[in-house]
């Protein structure tokens, strides 16, 4: 059997991810055991205006991510970083991209104190592939109106920030300040 390098630092041995060997629905008392005993991969995206070194954020409301975060989810059992963020960003946002759009920025971990998930109070412990991707006009206005209601506050929508507005918010992740001195060095 061959192993076989994916564009995006995937390897697969053998030709193909088969069906079998993707990942399937779990229920929320089988998901519950797998977030408290490993560590649940995940793909972000963040929206960026690259001319004027700025970046989109929505407000989540669910745990473990509330406050201004990007858009994001977890991976799937047999999907590349590039499928599971693609999978994503398209159940988020209502966009249908191609994937030759998102471009990968970096790795991030973290140990969140709760989750969304019963018993809260675990936390959770998550691995995330950031991409980037910019938008025109008419794909973020889409992108705004669709955005998902039950992750993030529709109200609040998408806002563009440059780093000096990013400086001035109280609660904000540190990992935005440094995935944003990732992007724009």
């Amino acid at each position: 059997m061959s192993i076989i390098e994916l564009n995006d630092g995937v390897y697969i041995e053998g030709l193909e991810v088969r069906k079998e060997m993707r990942g399937g629905y779990m229920s929320d008392e089988v998901y519950q055991e797998v977030v408290d005993n490993t560590i649940i991969v995940c793909t972000d995206t963040i929206i960026v205006n690259i001319n004027r070194k700025t970046i989109y954020l929505a407000k989540r409301i669910i745990r473990p991510m509330r406050g201004l975060w990007w858009i994001g989810g977890r991976r799937k059992k047999g999907e590349t970083p590039k499928q599971g963020m693609h999978r994503n960003f398209k159940r988020e946002t209502d966009l249908d991209l191609t994937v030759d759009r998102f471009n990968f920025v970096t790795m991030t971990e973290y140990l969140w104190p709760d989750r969304e998930q019963s018993p809260q109070e675990n936390g959770s412990h998550n691995l995330c592939h950031q991409f980037v991707v910019e938008l025109n006009d008419v794909e973020l206005q889409k992108a705004r109106e669709n955005l998902s209601s039950e992750e993030y506050d529709h109200e609040f929508g998408l806002k563009e920030f440059n780093y000096t507005q990013l400086l001035d918010i109280e609660e904000l992740h540190p990992v935005i300040l440094e995935v944003y001195n990732k992007i724009f060095p």
